[in-house]
C-alpha cells in the first residue's frame, strides 16, 4: 500500500491542490448582494403575470424564487407577462398609425409605468419580458423586451437581438424553460458589466479534470522505456547512403482575390431607446414568430 501511495503522490498532491483551488473558486466568486430594494412605491410584489395560462402553478413559483434571487444580485426588477389576445385596438388607441410589431411595446411600456416597477425607484431599473401568444391579423406573433434605467443604459441592439433569439428556442416547446433561461441570460448579462462576475459551478471541476489528465499523460510519458535503437541500428556499416536530389526553382505564380467582409453597427447601451406615452425612458426590441 505504502508503494502505491509512493507511486501516484504527484498525482494525489496535484489533485489535492486542484480541489483546494476549487473551494477557493466557489467562495469567492459567489454573487454579491446589490443592496435593498428602496423602490416602495410599486403597486406589486408579483413578478410573473401569467395571463396566457402557459405555465402551472408550480413553474410560476419556481420563476419566482427565481427572480427573487436574481433582482436581489443586479439590484433590477424583473417581469414576466404572458397575454394571449389581440392588442391592436388598445395599441392604436394611443398610437392611430402604430405598426403591428410595436403592439407589444406600448403594452409593455404601460404595464411597467403603471406598476410602478423599479429596483431604486419608481420606473427605475428593471427589465420586463412580454410574450403574446396571440397571432395577429398579420399573421404574426410578437414578443417585446422593455428595459429601463441601468438595464436600459446596458442592453445595446445587439444584447437584445441576442437574448430574445435564445429565449425563441424553447418557448413554443417548453415555455417555462425558456422564461427560465430568460431571467438567467438578464443575471449573467447584467452582471458581466460589473463585479458580480461569477464563474458557472462546473468551471473548477472541468479544471480539475483537465489538470488530472494532463498530470497522468505527462507521467506515462515519462515513464516509457528508452529507445534501444536508433536510425542507424539496421544500417549496413552504420551509415545510411543517401541519393543526392535537388528541387530547381523555375518560376512564381500568385493569384489574388479579394474577399469581401461585412460590419454591424451597435455597441452597447441604450438599445431601442424610445419613450413611453406617460413620458418615461425606456430602451427595448421584439421578435415575432
Amino acid at each position: 500500500m505504502k508503494e502505491y501511495f509512493h507511486y501516484f503522490r504527484y498525482l494525489f498532491l496535484a489533485l489535492g491542490v486542484v480541489a483546494v483551488l476549487s473551494v477557493v473558486l466557489l467562495i469567492t466568486n459567489q454573487p454579491e448582494k446589490a443592496g435593498e430594494r428602496t423602490n416602495t412605491e410599486c403597486t406589486t410584489e408579483e413578478r410573473v403575470f401569467d395571463y396566457a395560462d402557459v405555465l402551472t402553478a408550480e413553474e410560476e413559483d419556481q420563476l419566482r424564487e427565481q427572480i427573487a434571487e436574481r433582482e436581489s444580485q443586479i439590484g433590477a426588477d424583473i417581469v414576466i407577462v404572458t397575454l394571449n389576445e389581440s392588442l391592436k385596438e388598445y395599441a392604436r388607441s394611443y398610437d392611430p398609425d402604430v405598426t403591428y410589431d410595436k403592439f407589444t411595446m406600448i403594452y409593455a411600456d404601460n404595464f411597467y409605468d403603471e406598476h410602478k416597477f423599479g429596483y431604486n425607484k419608481p420606473i427605475g431599473d428593471g427589465i420586463l419580458l412580454l410574450d403574446n401568444i396571440y397571432r395577429e391579423d398579420d399573421g404574426s406573433v410578437y414578443t417585446w423586451l422593455c428595459t429601463t434605467g441601468k438595464v436600459e443604459n446596458r442592453y445595446s441592439n445587439a444584447m437584445i437581438d441576442n437574448i430574445l433569439d435564445e429565449f425563441y428556442v424553447y418557448v413554443d416547446t417548453n415555455p417555462y424553460r425558456a422564461y427560465s433561461d430568460f431571467v438567467d441570460n438578464v443575471y449573467y448579462d447584467m452582471a458581466d458589466n460589473g463585479s458580480n462576475i461569477t464563474l458557472p459551478l462546473y468551471i473548477p471541476f472541468v479544471w480539475s479534470l483537465i489538470v488530472t489528465v494532463v498530470f497522468i499523460v505527462v507521467n506515462l510519458t515519462n515513464r516509457k522505456g528508452k529507445k534501444t535503437t536508433n536510425q542507424r541500428s539496421y544500417v549496413n556499416g552504420g551509415q545510411p547512403r543517401m541519393r543526392r536530389r535537388e528541387d530547381t526553382f523555375i518560376r512564381k505564380s500568385v493569384t489574388s482575390r479579394t474577399i469581401e467582409t461585412s460590419s454591424s453597427s451597435g455597441g452597447s447601451g441604450g438599445g431601442g431607446h424610445h419613450t413611453s406615452s406617460s413620458g418615461a425612458s425606456h430602451g427595448g426590441g421584439g421578435h415575432s414568430r
